[in-house]
């Protein structure tokens, strides 16, 4: 039977039947793969001009989200994850991090990764202006100005100012990880990516980390993305170096992202090598790590390699946007608590299920290892609002004053089912 299954497939009708599908489905995926990269182009290619133009923030945010939510959202998530990791090399970040208590127990490590992927989610995937009219957003301003459509990104960032005026933090570091956010979508897409990203495309990623950073008042931003690429070298250079606090927090983050991994075979272990294995040199040895061996960094980086052919060359494109945050608006003009489009391991703000079939699949899922446990009220699975996010001790406080510094971010006041009257 062998045999004549292999007789068949080198007929020569049947080879060249083979090549045939195989040369269609090939161009497919080169004519489907490359259609939103080259819209986008189309619809700002001219307005930049090749740097003589400019890009308005919202507009900036609109290019990244081809690479970012469509093309290579795997990829940049856990890019933006390394960014924020690669800022605890830094140790007057690290001691902050550390003196703040949040990463001693699981659960708040847990909590603490989760509020803040929502809130650069947030302001990630909701517009930036508030409006999804771009022409309307730059001119409502003034005492006449209307409430924005969606503010859930300004309060996302008002929300992120508030906790952060509760610590003492340089106005370096603040820079240097809006630096990261900014350039390392770049380093990673050239050395794991599909394609690279568009000099379009790096200077949106330029345009729209520029703009959060001024939201957040960060001073002495450069003025280029080469500027910001700079900086940040020089800075790293002089400041990066190895401190216990810096692998203290280092551990502690790592396990949290693996810590649904199991302990069986050294699965967990290999985690935490091939995490090393993704380290530059120079956040390795800030961090204290081991450098691994040379054979498993060339499988790690041969891996993702193979990785990136495959999605070029054989996978058509999504047709749907990856998203952190159900970025819809709230049904019925109410808003009920959010809740993020994917949970970690400790399933924060998941819903408790209402059925015995729910239940029971939750059961397997904790049985099974993919949650640590089931979703419950301790893990407010009631859902979330976005001025409650960060520590638990501020849970509470600061949401006048936050709806106060989004209005004034946005310029016009913020009302509806995202503002504070909108949860009565």
């Amino acid at each position: 039977m062998l045999d004549s299954v292999v007789a068949r497939l080198s007929h020569p009708k049947t080879t060249t039947a083979l090549v045939g599908w195989l040369t269609l489905w090939l161009s497919l995926v080169r004519v489907l793969r490359w259609r939103r990269y080259n819209a986008i182009h189309r619809k700002y290619g001219s307005k930049w001009n090749n740097g003589l133009g400019e890009l308005l923030p919202q507009e900036a945010q609109e290019i990244i989200q081809v690479s970012k939510s469509y093309d290579m959202p795997w990829l940049l998530y856990h890019t933006y994850a390394l960014a924020l990791f690669k800022t605890y090399g830094i140790p007057s970040i690290s001691k902050l991090l550390a003196a703040t208590k949040e990463l001693k127990s699981k659960q708040s490590v847990s909590r603490r990764y989760t509020d803040t992927v929502i809130l650069i989610s947030t302001w990630n995937e909701c517009p930036i202006s508030g409006f999804s009219d771009y022409d309307f957003a730059s001119t409502n301003t003034g005492s006449n100005a209307k409430p924005a459509e969606d503010p859930r990104a300004n309060i996302a960032l008002a929300r992120t100012n508030w906790l952060h005026s509760k610590y003492k933090i340089s106005n370096s570091d603040y820079l240097y990880t809006l630096c990261l956010f900014a350039t390392e979508p770049i380093y990673w897409t050239n050395r794991y990516g599909w394609r690279t990203l568009s000099p379009l495309e790096q200077h949106a990623y330029y345009v729209f980390w520029a703009d959060i950073g001024k939201r957040m008042n960060i001073q002495d931003i450069p003025t280029s993305l080469a500027g910001m690429m700079e900086w940040a070298k020089e800075y790293e250079d002089t400041y990066m170096v190895p401190a216990q606090d810096n692998r203290e927090v280092a551990d502690t983050t790592v396990g949290e992202l693996l810590s649904a991994a199991p302990e069986a075979l050294g699965c967990k272990a290999l985690g935490q090598r091939i995490t090393i294995c993704l380290l530059d040199e120079i956040t390795r040895k800030a961090m204290m790590y081991d450098k691994q061996p040379a054979l498993l960094r060339a499988g790690v980086k041969g891996l993702l390699a193979i990785g990136a052919f495959v999605q070029r060359f054989l996978l058509p494109p999504r047709i749907y946007g990856v998203l952190n945050v159900d970025i819809g608006p709230p049904s019925g003009g109410k808003c009920p608590r959010m809740r993020p489009t994917r949970y970690p391991s400790r399933p924060w703000y998941s819903p408790k299920s209402t059925s015995a079939l729910g239940h029971y699949r939750d059961k397997f899922l904790v049985k099974l290892g993919w949650y640590m446990e089931m979703p419950s009220a301790k893990l407010k699975s009631e859902g979330y609002r976005i001025e409650e996010l960060g520590p638990v001790k501020f849970e509470n406080e600061g949401h006048v004053e936050v709806m106060k510094n989004a209005s004034e971010l946005l310029g016009c006041p913020v009302t509806g089912p995202w503002s504070l009257e909108g949860r009565k």
